[in-house]
């Protein structure tokens, strides 16, 4: 990837986690990297280009995430507990879950963007799902939606109130003890 297709794709994830993916342009891209418009659309011919892209991207960070919070946690509690302080660390940089904004936006995407969207969530529960039933829960299926949903929640109220203890106990319930 250049350099300039990857300081596009991480100011972009970057402003649509603290803006969301409508609330900057091409325009706004451009005057903060220093570069003209066609540049932009030199990588990315349209924004719903772009929105693809950064979600493909966000898709195999957390795809290599999960794997590195299995390889460093023995217990699945450990890995839930792994992705609680990840989602913690966004409001460190004040900024949301890029695919939770996006999800917000949805009916402003377009639907391959929804598709890549939901595909994220679903691949994210998934995950959850599996920690579940390595730990021996009976309803993995409905703990890992249930997880899914309160962390993005959390999230939300978390940066609403500036308190990053609120994820951790919204989903305390979740994690044995």
């Amino acid at each position: 990837m250049t350099d300039t297709k990857t300081k596009i794709l991480d100011l972009a994830e970057s402003l649509t986690q603290t803006r969301g993916f409508n609330g900057f342009s091409y325009i706004d891209l451009a005057n903060e990297i220093g570069i003209k418009t066609a540049s932009i659309h030199y990588h990315f011919k349209l924004k719903d280009d772009l929105a693809a892209a950064l979600v493909e991207r966000l898709r195999e960070q957390h795809a290599l995430g999960f794997a590195a919070m299995e390889a460093a946690n023995e217990t699945p509690e450990g890995r839930l507990q792994a992705a609680i302080d990840y989602f913690k660390g966004y409001l460190a940089k004040e900024e949301f879950c890029m695919c939770g904004m996006m999800a917000a936006e949805l009916q402003s995407v377009s639907p391959r963007v929804a598709s890549l969207v939901k595909a994220y969530f679903r691949d994210f529960e998934a995950w959850l799902r599996k920690q579940f039933e390595l730990a021996g829960r009976e309803n993995a299926d409905e703990l890992a939606i249930g997880f899914l949903s309160t962390l993005e929640g959390s999230l939300l109220i978390a940066r609403l109130t500036g308190d990053a203890d609120v994820i951790s106990k919204a989903l305390k319930g979740y994690l044995k003890e």
